[in-house]
């Protein structure tokens, strides 16, 4: 799928290596943190339910992304799945660290943050652009 900021691909049964091969042609690596690391790109995976979700920036910044089954319940303290999947999303962008950041809960009405929300494969995915 196309956006002006990003691609996102899904794919299922598969790998994360294999969908950074197959649509950047690229080899996936790890930072020491776990980040994915690919050389040249800015991306973020996630995967849930047997399916790969690989986001990629298209421009400048940090991506993002994060997918989680629409039926499953969220968390104590969300009112909805997204709520969870933006925030994930958000602390892959800015490599916040995720348990810190659900008490202080992210300004993701700050413009230099772009939120996008959609569901794909029965999924909830949210996608975050720095």
């Amino acid at each position: 799928m196309d956006f002006p900021d990003f691609e996102l691909f899904a794919q299922k049964n598969t790998s994360s290596a294999a969908m950074v091969k197959k649509h950047l042609g690229a080899e996936l690596s790890h930072t020491q943190s776990g980040a994915p690391l690919v050389k040249g790109h800015a991306v973020s995976l996630s995967d849930t339910q047997g399916i790969v979700f690989l986001a990629v920036l298209k421009g400048k910044g940090s991506i993002g992304v994060d997918a989680e089954n629409l039926s499953r319940k969220p968390p104590r303290g969300f009112s909805d799945i997204y709520e969870w999947t933006d925030l994930e999303a958000y602390c892959k962008a800015t490599g916040e660290n995720l348990f810190r950041t659900v008490k202080s809960r992210p300004n993701t009405a700050d413009k230099s943050v772009k939120m996008t929300r959609l569901e794909l494969n029965g999924c909830a995915v949210s996608v975050c652009v720095t």
